[in-house]
């Protein structure tokens, strides 16, 4: 690491001594980047090189296993530094023998000299050492390590101290020259502790390193993102200097812009570092590979001497890895982060450069061609935000419902994004956007509420069959643990079904519809273990069909774009193929037919053998065949038909460089054998720029836009960057003349926007029961009375304790009527309250989008607010609920309404009846809520909730409907608003309990018992819920309960249980896996029921 801090000159005044303070802060920031990034290095030490000696175990306290997506990421940083290392100490070592040969030892040879700018902890020396003993032998190397005083000296006291470090260093001095900043020198490894900035001090250390003068020895300088932190002048000056050495190489690795700093990986990286106080200095001022390049070339480095890739770039080169070593990686870990790879490697570059030495012109990375006469087209997009965290999933699948006749008239058009990857692992959901903002509300798909569906998984297929419904394929759980199990979403039931598996698990395949004959195309996908080179058909009735390939089959790959753009009445359909990974890089396949209109052609006149015939396309004169195919072959990326054979291409990710804002929408058309780009959507500027990975499309029924939810991307270990709405993208054609931009119409901002409806559950497994009717049938059923049963709940009074503790045993809800409840009942209007409280006591309420509130979809927000505004807003009908927490300690302690609000807490009793309550007494809680309904869910203690104010109407459900209910394993609360579904089909399993209660009544809610409520008269529903013991404490779950509302412990151990036993299954077949652990499954329910 190296010092960011201007150093002071001669004549300079003196720093104050608050810019000391500031500027050693500074230090320590940058200092402290080494930590994490050693740590990172520690872990692909131990699993990528176990067969080697381990040195960064001595400077890693604890080792921490890193995701895979860091570990591949170090791993690539640290070979490309290791191979340009390992070549100049090869390079030296021959050149100091041919020396030796020609001059009979008249002449010296040069030592080589490695130094390391802003070493930090790195076991560079070592790992040269042990890796290349005869080269470094030949060279006569010398390793040198710069840094911070402060920070070479703790690397000191570790070498010495550490046997592993010390035993391979010879002639070992502990003192050398402190006035050149060198505190260890052996024969092999030196130290020098300075500010880089001093450059005076850096060339006398390295003329004790060198053992003379400098001009006697080959150097390479090294710095692995390190000078980036200093001031961009000064860490030239230190390029500069290394230029003036003599014989000299320079190995630079750091942050790059290759789209500028809007892309939104360049965004979450530069405030990652922003915020650690370490800002990148250098990546503003050169921000692409070419900005780099000439930035050596003014620093003293001869142009043809000076080499630049991108990371991603270099993990394509031969120099630095060859297809074996790809391969190899993924025996060591499954990989399967490979859009975030490629983002994160394209915005690191390697910059190599020589001075002063003999040899030819270096060869740079193949330049892509960027002036392709295509015209750029201002998108016309929308943006539809979301609130919060909804619709955060990635590698989902999304389908379009479009509106029909139903019951109530017409029905909303709806997108569903199924399943997929949430903030904290794969999700058993799908987000519901509704076009024209609450009508989407309406529509209640029956998955919410009964068995039957797919398991969590991403990198799974949706592809609309039109009446037959929509095919789900395959998907992964790990990136080793692939699904075959295929189900079918039926549009009119909103139901799934399981269908014919497919021959062998895949994830990541592409798939197609072919036209409106109710078949699908899947080609390609990832195994297991390796890429598949799989052309299926499928058939809901047949099932899946292997095609026979006419001609040359293309290679196994996973990741491609495919789409179908034409068919006939033959069985003849026709469409695109590009892109995927082979062997660890992006696929260079555009195939097509030739003689055809567009890149691959399946019959299926024969549908018992049907026949593919694939052909690759080239460019047209205009557009040269490479410069097309490197826009075109992506990884990742979604493709759709748009008619008249153009076709339109999304995101994604290409070989060997970033896709930029102009590049991520590419229109292209296909005619015979050639293939021709159209246009290229540029992201207006005002719209939040989406990451395109990850993604989620579908194409609206026009063929003239398509809609994008969901999406982003780790961004290495800088955080991660969520797309956070709906966008709409209309693809009309708005040329500008000769290639220039022009501005399309936008999108209508009156038109209706897509909204974040809800979250559902899909409950996981076989149907248990017989598909739900039609929309016929359910008619006919609703008019005959096919709907829940209501139960009233029974309204009783107390005469003493002894009559609620039979109500307790009776474990059956009850309102209480006639309690003594204190003065509250009468006193407790919104101007008293206000009063009491203080009008400006701070409190966390819930601001709601829709009357029905949603815990799981979050469709509220949290906002802290004065009391008085609260109580004004709630008063005037506002959307507010306030649930009060601890005053004190909101994240520790459960709610008492005496601690927290003590002005009030004289005004509410339990009266003598309750006394049960008072001694087992857990929280006691302030609720007060406007017009809001209370989502569904279930206290594990019981309660008694205490009307004070306003009335409502509550619904209560008995423990035994929570599987008809919709709450996902572990999950207290549930997505399902039963309130609008009382009447229908769907809620006609459940036993539904009613009550309304008002000013005085006492609701007693057992625990487990699954309810809800909604304020009725207009009035602020005001109310003190007190929760209490009524179980042994033991079967409560130890540790932090400040809702009282953690399972008991039973459940959570039971829980980890179940993962145990499916962990135990896992290597079984499929089939075999899933029969038992649904065996299982019933001798759980069947224990369940009869104890």
């Amino acid at each position: 690491m190296t010092r960011p801090s201007k150093s002071s000159g001669p004549g300079d005044p003196a720093p104050s001594k608050s810019a000391q303070q500031a500027k050693k802060l500074q230090d320590d920031q940058v200092m402290s980047t080494n930590n994490s990034s050693i740590v990172s290095k520690r872990s692909v030490e131990k699993l990528y090189h176990p067969g080697e000696a381990h040195y960064f175990r001595h400077f890693v306290r604890k080792f921490q296993r890193r995701a895979p997506l860091i570990n591949r990421g170090y791993w690539l940083r640290m070979r490309v530094v290791d191979t340009l290392v390992r070549d100049f100490l090869r390079g030296s070592a021959s050149r100091a023998t041919e020396r030796e040969n020609a001059a009979a030892g008249r002449e010296s040879k040069k030592r080589a000299v490695v130094v390391n700018l802003g070493c930090g902890s790195d076991a560079l020396p070592w790992q040269c050492l042990a890796r290349y003993p005869e080269s470094c032998a030949g060279a006569n190397a010398r390793f040198v390590d710069v840094d911070f005083p402060d920070l070479i000296a703790r690397k000191r006291e570790t070498v010495l101290n550490t046997p592993d470090l010390r035993g391979p260093l010879t002639g070992l001095k502990e003192s050398v020259s402190p006035g050149a900043g060198v505190v260890l020198e052996s024969d092999q490894y030196v130290q020098v502790g300075c500010d880089l900035r001093d450059l005076k001090t850096l060339r006398r250390g390295l003329e004790v390193a060198a053992g003379g003068r400098l001009e006697e020895c080959r150097f390479l300088f090294v710095a692995e993102v390190s000078i980036t932190y200093m001031e961009t002048a000064a860490a030239d000056e230190v390029i500069r200097f290394a230029s003036t050495v003599g014989d000299a190489e320079f190995v630079l690795l750091e942050q790059i812009l290759p789209d500028g700093p809007s892309h939104p990986f360049a965004a979450t990286m530069l405030s990652h570092f922003t915020k650690l106080g370490t800002p990148l200095k250098s990546v503003d001022v050169y921000p692409t590979v070419d900005d780099q390049h000439a930035r050596f070339a003014s620093c003293g480095w001869p142009a043809d001497q000076v080499c630049v890739w991108t990371l991603w770039q270099a993990w394509a080169d031969a120099r630095f890895l060859q297809p074996a070593d790809r391969t190899e990686l993924d025996k060591v870990e499954p990989f399967d982060e490979w859009e975030e790879f490629a983002i994160f490697a394209c915005h690191y570059c390697v910059v190599h450069a020589r001075v002063g030495g003999e040899g030819q012109a270096m060869a740079s990375p193949t330049k892509r061609e960027s002036s392709i006469p295509v015209p750029i087209q201002a998108g016309a997009v929308r943006f539809d935000e979301c609130q919060g965290q909804r619709g955060q999933r990635r590698f989902a699948a999304a389908m379009r419902l479009d509106g029909g006749e139903g019951t109530t008239g017409r029905q909303p058009t709806v997108l569903l994004n199924v399943l997929g990857l949430g903030t904290k692992s794969r999700l058993q959901s799908c987000d519901v956007f509704g076009l024209g903002g609450e009508a989407a509300g309406d529509w209640q798909p029956a998955a919410a509420l009964r068995e039957g569906g797919p398991t969590p998984r991403m990198c799974h297929t949706l592809t609309d069959l039109g009446k037959h419904g929509v095919l789900l394929a395959g998907g992964r759980e790990s990136p080793s643990s692939p699904f075959k199990d295929c189900w079918l979403f039926d549009k009119e039931t909103s139901s799934w079904r399981r269908t014919h598996d497919l021959p062998v698990p895949l994830y990541r395949h592409a798939a197609t519809a072919l036209g409106d004959s109710g078949l699908a195309l899947l080609l390609g996908g990832r195994g297991k273990s390796e890429a598949s080179d799989a052309c299926l058909l499928y058939h809901p009735e047949a099932g899946w069909i292997e095609c026979d390939v006419a001609g040359a089959r293309p290679p196994a790959a996973y990741g491609a774009a495919v789409a179908c753009g034409s068919g006939s009445d033959g069985g003849v359909y026709s469409g695109i193929l590009t892109g995927g990974i082979t062997d660890g890089l992006v696929s260079d396949r555009i195939l097509g037919p030739g003689d055809r209109i567009v890149g691959w052609e399946v019959d299926v006149s024969d549908i018992k053998k049907p026949t593919i015939t694939f052909t690759k396309l080239k460019g047209s004169s205009e557009q040269p065949s490479l410069a097309v195919e490197w826009l075109l072959k992506r990884f990742g990326a979604t493709c759709f038909p748009l008619g008249n054979h153009e076709f339109v291409l999304l995101g994604g990710v290409t070989r060997d460089t970033i896709v930029g804002h102009q590049d991520e929408i590419i229109i292209f058309s296909v005619a015979g054998d050639e293939v021709r780009l159209v246009r290229r959507l540029e992201w207006p500027a005002e719209i939040p720029r989406p990451l395109l990975a990850g993604h989620s499309a579908v194409i609206l029924p026009d063929s003239n836009s398509v809609v994008i939810v969901g999406g982003g991307a780790t961004c290495f270990s800088m955080g991660t960057h969520w797309n956070k709405g709906v966008y709409t993208i209309r693809l009309q054609d708005r040329l500008g003349v000769d290639g220039e931009k022009e501005a399309a119409p936008a999108v209508s901002a009156v038109s209706p926007r897509w909204v974040h409806q809800k979250t559902i559950d899909i409950l996981p497994g076989e149907k248990s029961f017989p598909p739900l009717p039609t929309t016929a049938a359910r008619t006919a059923l609703a008019d005959g009375g096919s709907s829940a049963e209501m139960t009233p709940i029974p309204r009783v009074k107390l005469d003493s304790a002894d009559d609620f503790e039979r109500i307790l045993r009776a474990d059956r809800p009850v309102v209480i009527e006639g309690l003594n409840l204190g003065s509250c009942v009468s006193a407790w209007t919104l101007d008293y309250l206000v009063d009491k409280v203080g009008a400006d006591r701070k409190v966390v309420i819930h601001e709601a989008a829709s009357q029905v509130m949603d815990f799981t979809s979050k469709n509220f927000k949290y906002v802290t607010a004065e009391f008085e505004e609260f109580a004004r807003r709630a008063g005037r009908g506002d959307r507010l609920y306030l649930r009060a927490l601890s005053r004190d300690k909101p994240s520790e302690k459960p709610a008492l309404l005496a601690d927290d609000f003590p002005t009030l807490a004289e005004d509410f009793v339990l009266p003598p009846q309750l006394a049960f309550v008072k001694e087992k007494l857990f929280s006691s809680v302030l609720r007060m809520s406007g017009p809001v309904n209370m989502w569904l869910h279930y206290d594990v203690m019981a309660n008694v909730y205490c009307q004070i104010g306003g009335s409502k109407r509550m619904l209560l459900f008995p423990p035994s409907d929570v599987e008809r209910l919709s709450f996902a394993p572990g999950a207290s609360s549930s997505g399902v608003d039963v309130f609008s579904l009382l009447d229908k089909p769907e809620l006609a399993r459940t036993h539904p309990h009613e009550a309304v209660v008002s000013p005085g009544d006492v609701l007693f809610l057992p625990r487990l018992w699954l309810h809800t409520a909604t304020p009725i008269g207009g009035d602020v529903s005001i109310a003190v819920n007190v929760f209490f013991r009524d179980l042994d404490n033991a079967h409560y779950a130890s540790g932090r309960d400040v809702y009282g509302n953690r399972d008991l412990a039973a459940y959570e151990k039971g829980r980890q249980d179940v993962a145990r036993i499916a962990n135990s299954f896992k290597k079984l077949p499929a089939e075999a896996r899933e029969f038992y652990l649904l065996r299982l499954a019933d001798e759980l329910r069947e224990r369940a029921r009869t104890g």
